[in-house]
């Protein structure tokens, strides 16, 4: 912190500490008059030297900036609150994800607020966030979740510090749980199949969307937002270009892909054959009401003419309560990763991999299906093994000083006589 000092008169010191800029670009000044002149009995200051003072001036004014330091250099009545407010209508004005801002204002309103929305940017502590932290996780919350709450509230003081409303991002000190990443679980292709089976007997169209999730690898929002005008019959693709997501109001909307982009993938016979018959379905029913499909109808919905998608809660919960029926720990977004470790168990090149998945790098790919990969890994080593094992002579047994054990036996002496 910068700080000056300035003697507006003999032992008399006025201090002041740079505290940051308020949001009109103003500098905040901590000031401070210290008066080190000794006291008369009557309570009186006795007149000093110039100068007098210095050091008792220069600890004050360290102590003034240690803190200004501890906090964030903010000063005045905005609070966490405050912040949150227009951190979240800035968001929402830069077009930012919906889902993400839905997430960002549940966190908001559930957490941070009823813990930290009164406290004063001024007062706001590394310290404050660790207790808060501290406090969730010993509620059973999972580091991942703290890490969510600690997320929002350092992108929120992030951009405080760009507004100029702070000089630090206090969070940047804070310690939130550390996130172990856990192997992703795919089901088996039985496990599907008996998943599929159970939602036949529930909802025909849901176990082909289900069906349809473990084939694609697309997400369960894409999957929600496909319409019929998405699939080319003729060359078997499959447009994938938005996602839906629920709105606060029990409501439904669209936006682009988590990518912000449109991907084509490939349908096999099989993907193939679950469109044409969930098609027949649609049309029959439609017929039977005297109705007419648009082109543009969505795929997958309870409307008989698709005027409106199922709903992402919906079909999560509905896989979950038939993968229970079936006795298969696992849930819809695990489709996706059964698609992804098949195509890699299969030889597919994490490029492809990635594109049909909709990751932007494959750097994402390899992190996330690591575990695939290593399996990949020594089905190589045993394969190029096997290419020199035959007629190699690098190969042969031979003896070893460095491995004794597998050197040839050596000959018996001969007894003695």
């Amino acid at each position: 912190m910068n700080g000056t000092k300035t003697e507006i008169r003999p032992g008399v010191w006025r201090l002041r500490v740079y505290a940051g800029r308020r949001a009109n670009g103003t500098p905040i000044q901590v000031t401070k008059t210290l008066d080190t002149r000794a006291k008369a009995n009557d309570g009186t200051p006795q007149a000093v030297k110039p100068g007098a003072g210095k050091r008792l001036a220069d600890k004050e004014l360290a102590k003034m900036a240690a803190t200004v330091a501890r906090g964030n250099g903010a000063t005045g009545t905005t609070t966490v609150g405050d912040l949150l407010d227009r951190f979240l209508a800035h968001g929402e004005s830069l077009g930012r994800s919906p889902t993400t801002m839905v997430k960002y204002r549940q966190i908001a309103d559930a957490v941070v607020r009823p813990e930290l929305g009164k406290t004063r940017l001024a007062k706001l502590s590394a310290a404050d966030l660790d207790r808060l932290y501290a406090k969730l996780t010993a509620k059973g919350n999972k580091a991942t979740t703290v890490r969510r709450v600690h997320a929002l509230i350092g992108a929120a003081l992030h951009q405080a510090e760009r507004w100029e409303l702070v000089d630090r991002n206090v969070a940047l000190r804070a310690t939130p749980p550390p996130v172990h990443a856990a192997q992703v679980k795919a089901p088996t292709p039985q496990q599907v199949q008996a998943i599929v089976r159970k939602a036949e007997e529930v909802e025909p169209a849901l176990a082909s969307f289900i069906l349809m999730a473990a084939l694609t690898g697309a997400r369960r929002g894409e999957l929600c937002a496909l319409r019929w005008s998405d699939i080319d019959w003729q060359v078997a693709t499959l447009a994938i270009a938005r996602s839906v997501y629920e709105t606060h109001g029990g409501g439904w909307a669209e936006k682009t892909t988590k990518t912000h982009a449109e991907r084509r993938i490939g349908l096999d016979v099989v993907a193939m054959a679950v469109l044409e018959r969930h098609r027949a379905e649609v049309d029959a029913l439609a017929d039977e009401l005297g109705l007419e499909v648009p082109n543009d109808g969505f795929v997958f919905s309870r409307s008989p003419v698709g005027a409106e998608p199922y709903m992402p809660a919906l079909v999560t919960k509905f896989t979950t309560r038939m993968a229970r029926a079936a006795g298969v720990k696992t849930h819809l977004h695990e489709m996706r990763h059964f698609s992804a470790t098949e195509m890699i168990a299969a030889g597919i090149d994490v490029r492809t991999a990635a594109g049909r998945l909709g990751h932007a790098d494959a750097s994402v790919t390899l992190r996330v299906y690591s575990h695939a990969l290593e399996q990949r890994d020594r089905e190589a080593a045993a394969a190029l093994g096997r290419a020199l094992a035959a007629d190699s002579q690098c190969v042969s047994p031979k003896t070893s000083s460095r491995h004794p054990a597998r050197a040839a036996p050596a000959k018996a002496p001969a007894a003695r006589r």
